[in-house]
């Protein structure tokens, strides 16, 4: 195929495609709708894995040390629980830390720095304290079991000694899971209708074209020359949808990525949100795309252009 017939197969998609201008606008906005719906839900899904990745760096198991334990007693405990297997890291927070957290935190509620202020020099709310992190998930309940032994029963806390958080990486598991689950149901639904009216959309140029193919035919085009204006014209469905999904994610991407890496504490993703995302977005929203229109068109091709 020669540069001059291929442009003149571009025009004639292009043409096709702004003849029937009403029938090209509503399947091009369902091929967006859809798009939309796929972005949303890749850009869901890498939301609530790096809030996972992140939780499980985060939340492990906290200990809590009575105040008789001294610091080398919590010296000798940090010895063991590093030798234990399946800890990755240990972080210790001394009562003095723990207080200078809360005040910080709580600048702008006076009443609670007051109510501090008001205990006795024996009610001490910060005792020293534990952050365990586990190298794998399955790791926390043995190390939970090793706390809870009478080897450390004389130092920790009896109530709420030990907290294991990992009904919060569990939680954030199932719910990335249900996003993956719902997400490919309505991407399959929207990627069927999609087809289905572009389909009825190349039928409809097909029949409107029935003569210009007789012509064709009679002067002697080939099958593919018949063909390629209607690829083309789902092709152009499929550029036009990405452009336009991609403008409105790039947008609503800008305007929430740094609320969503302070809420979600993503911090350490490694650049700003609309990078990592929209990059990889934009190369699945094409391919789709192109896939949903070219398999639309092929489908209505064989079935109404007797060739």
């Amino acid at each position: 195929m020669n540069l001059v017939t291929f442009n003149r197969l571009v025009k004639s998609g292009t043409t096709s495609f702004l003849r029937n201008i009403g029938v090209s606008i509503s399947a091009t906005s369902i091929m967006v709708i859809t798009l939309f719906i796929i972005s949303t839900v890749l850009v869901l899904y890498n939301l609530t894995d790096l809030s996972l990745d992140s939780a499980k760096d985060r939340v492990g198991v906290s200990v809590y040390f009575k105040d008789s334990t001294t610091k080398q007693e919590i010296d000798v405990i940090r010895s063991d629980l590093e030798a234990f297997p399946g800890v990755k890291s240990i972080i210790f927070t001394s009562k003095e830390q723990a207080r200078d957290r809360y005040i910080e935190r709580n600048q702008n509620r006076p009443d609670r720095i007051r109510a501090l202020d008001e205990l006795d020099n024996d009610t001490d709310p910060f005792p020293n304290s534990f952050a365990i992190t586990a190298s794998e998930l399955t790791n926390y309940e043995p190390i939970v079991k090793f706390l809870g032994s009478d080897r450390f029963r004389p130092y920790i806390e009896e109530k709420d000694g030990i907290k294991d958080n990992r009904k919060i990486i569990e939680r954030l598991g199932v719910l990335s899971k249900l996003i993956r689950q719902l997400g490919v149901l309505l991407t399959v639904v929207f990627i069927a209708v999609t087809i289905m009216v572009m389909f009825n959309t190349i039928r409809l140029a097909i029949y409107n074209r029935r003569e210009e193919v007789e012509i064709m035919r009679l002067v002697g085009a080939t099958n593919w020359y018949i063909r390629w204006p209607f690829l083309i014209e789902g092709l152009i469905y499929a550029i036009l949808a990405t452009a336009i999904t991609s403008i409105v994610m790039f947008g609503l991407l800008s305007l929430a990525s740094t609320r969503i890496e302070e809420f979600l504490d993503l911090r350490h993703f490694g650049g700003s949100l609309v990078r990592g995302l929209f990059a990889e977005l934009f190369i699945i929203n094409l391919l789709a795309s192109i896939i949903i229109g070219v398999v639309s068109s092929s489908i209505a091709i064989r079935r109404y252009l007797r060739i």
